[in-house]
């Protein structure tokens, strides 16, 4: 069942009980139309006859506006970017195609992090391996979990972990019993793939011929690409991954409110830089209330952090906040309920008094 379509828990309905719903059709396309319009113009950009550092600066920016493009996606596939259901569906089969992703297949996926936030076994995104899996694991899996826990962790992490496998084509093994019902989305999606490398391909023909096809792919689709897969893990790793925050693998110490609401992290952003990026990045909100759009969430972030003050975290980011994250964070102790390093040390506080606590209550 979709994230959209499931009924709250108790716990779910109080945290979420101070937001409104403030979908509009008219300002989910706007949003939907506008970057559409920034994405193709910033390719146009990345493959014209400009000197290739222009093109390079065009591809980069392009990039963004891919993510900027799955965050339309995103909402649509929780239901949220507008009120209509279909309208909603067919929008984020549409954004997901500059990022290569079958809609059905992200809904899936998506679901299991929304259902258990945090809580290991259930949530895949970013869920930290203990000591005795990282020993008990493989020199590559070990040197792969080094490099994805390290500062340039986030520039392999997407492609490896979820990309092609989980978000194009149900190849993984929990994935591939299910394929029959992916199909459809899943050839949406490649055939949308299809025709935009096509379609950069003709353009970079027609805007730069002297180039060969080649180079404009590079400028107008991998370096984008790349750029999107970045911000991806990047995000996705700052949501949930923390010294003061822990993750989980007992259910009974895991709760709505616990996973949703404590472990979930407002990242805070200068608005002015990347609007809709900062908006989203308003993610205790959106973990409160998935039906909440984009264009929502920092108001409703305000009323969560009157109502659960305590509770909330967040921070501004900066290298120095990123570099304590990422130094900390490497294994997590699921007896002592804390982060530590490879070797096991303790790298912050724990929480095993407040599991303790929790589990009598």
């Amino acid at each position: 069942m979709d994230a959209a379509a499931t009924t709250a828990a108790p716990d779910q309905r109080d945290s979420a009980s101070c937001i409104a719903d403030p979908r509009s059709l008219e300002r989910g396309l706007g949003i939907f139309a506008v970057h559409s319009l920034l994405y193709l113009a910033t390719l146009v950009g990345a493959v014209s006859s400009f000197p290739l550092p222009v093109n390079i600066l065009f591809a980069v920016a392009n990039g963004v506006f891919i993510a900027l493009m799955f965050i339309v996606g995103h909402d649509g596939s929780h239901g949220s970017l507008v009120p209509q259901r279909a309208w909603n569906l067919w929008l984020a089969r549409f954004a997901f195609i500059p990022c290569a992703h079958s809609a059905s297949l992200w809904r899936r996926t998506h679901n299991e992090h929304h259902r258990r936030t945090n809580l290991k076994g259930v949530d895949r995104v970013w869920a930290p391996m203990s000591k005795a899996e990282y020993d008990a694991a493989s020199p590559l899996r070990r040197a792969t979990e080094r490099l994805y826990r390290g500062p340039f962790g986030p520039l392999f992490y997407y492609y490896g972990e979820f990309w092609f496998h989980r978000m194009l084509l149900p190849l993984a093994r929990d994935t591939r019993a299910e394929w029959k019902r992916h199909l459809p989305d899943c050839l949406f999606a490649v055939t949308g793939v299809a025709l935009m490398l096509f379609g950069i391909g003709t353009m970079g023909e027609a805007l730069a011929p002297a180039r060969p096809l080649w180079l404009t792919l590079v400028m107008g689709w991998a370096i984008p690409f790349a750029v999107w897969n970045y911000m991806m893990a990047v995000t996705i790793y700052l949501n949930h991954t923390h010294p003061a925050i822990p993750w989980f693998r007992d259910e009974n110490n895991w709760s709505f409110h616990r996973g949703n609401v404590r472990c979930t992290v407002h990242v805070k952003l200068p608005r002015f830089l990347i609007p809709l990026y900062s908006d989203a990045l308003a993610h205790t909100a959106h973990h409160a209330d998935v039906s909440l759009p984009v264009y929502a969430l920092p108001p409703a972030q305000e009323k969560l952090k009157g109502a659960f003050g305590a509770d909330m975290r967040e921070y501004t980011l900066s290298i120095g906040e990123y570099r304590k994250i990422y130094t900390a964070c490497k294994l997590f102790d699921f007896n002592r309920m804390c982060w530590t390093d490879f070797e096991g040390t303790p790298t912050a506080a724990t929480w095993a008094a407040d599991c303790a606590m929790h589990a009598n209550t």
